[in-house]
């Protein structure tokens, strides 16, 4: 059953390194596989220029959609940051001696994601900007040096929701697990993850709805049908974030 139609912008990023830190890795700072919505939050609020924590407002669930595709197989290495060690230190100044501290980080290797984004007022606004080539700051993947660019044209496209479980083109990469209607129809040559992140977060940081999400690691679509999803008029379908 037809619910509704919205227009989004479609554009895929890159970069050479990602980090999305979760945040009970106290002694090793592991990643999630791919960005949370409150990840993707902070990209889109980079581009459009909005300030870092009152953005959050505007990115909430009754405003915005997330739709999120792995465009290469997820690759994950680790390496060691020489940090400055400011520890009990207020003004954040490196320490008189042994200012450094060795941290190990596990960080995901040449990153291709392809995101849809959606919002009444910030989605036009999005689309001009990257037509034009413009963002407002810099943006990046995680870390503020992860810096990431565009390696395609933006498009705006037209999608429908679909309400129901429905047979045809299965969503692309990632599913919420509470859309899920029925089995899902393992592949043998298919890498599965279930992770449970972030998806929405208050303007004082504090997380108010954590989503569980099936990935297909190496970018093909998980055989499920599904209670709800968007699907474009060329049969790409996606389940929000």
């Amino acid at each position: 059953m037809s619910m509704s139609r919205r227009h989004f912008v479609r554009f895929d990023v890159a970069s050479d390194l990602a980090h999305f830190r979760r945040p009970y890795a106290i002694t090793t700072a592991l990643t999630f596989p791919i960005p949370p919505r409150t990840a993707l939050c902070g990209l889109v609020g980079a581009l459009l220029g909005l300030p870092k924590n009152d953005g959050l407002a505007y990115l909430d669930d009754d405003q915005a959609i997330f739709g999120f595709q792995l465009l290469a197989p997820l690759r994950t290495g680790h390496v060691s940051l020489n940090l400055l060690d400011t520890k009990n230190n207020p003004s954040f100044r490196p320490k008189a001696q042994n200012p450094h501290t060795i941290m190990r980080y596990e960080i995901i290797r040449e990153p291709r994601y392809r995101i849809w984004f959606s919002h009444q007022d910030l989605g036009p606004r999005l689309r001009d900007m990257l037509f034009e080539d413009n963002a407002h700051f810099t943006p990046s993947l995680g870390l503020a040096w992860m810096l990431c660019w565009f390696n395609s044209a933006p498009a705006w496209v037209e999608a429908e929701q679909i309400g129901g479980a429905k047979e045809g083109t299965p969503p692309v990469t990632i599913v919420r697990a509470d859309d899920i209607n029925g089995d899902i129809a393992w592949d043998d040559q298919s890498i599965y993850q279930r992770i449970r992140m972030p998806a929405e977060m208050q303007p004082d940081r504090c997380v108010t709805r954590y989503q569980e999400y099936i990935l297909e690691t190496t970018g093909q679509p998980v055989l499920a049908k599904l209670n709800t999803c968007w699907q474009f008029t060329d049969g790409t379908a996606f389940s929000p974030m």
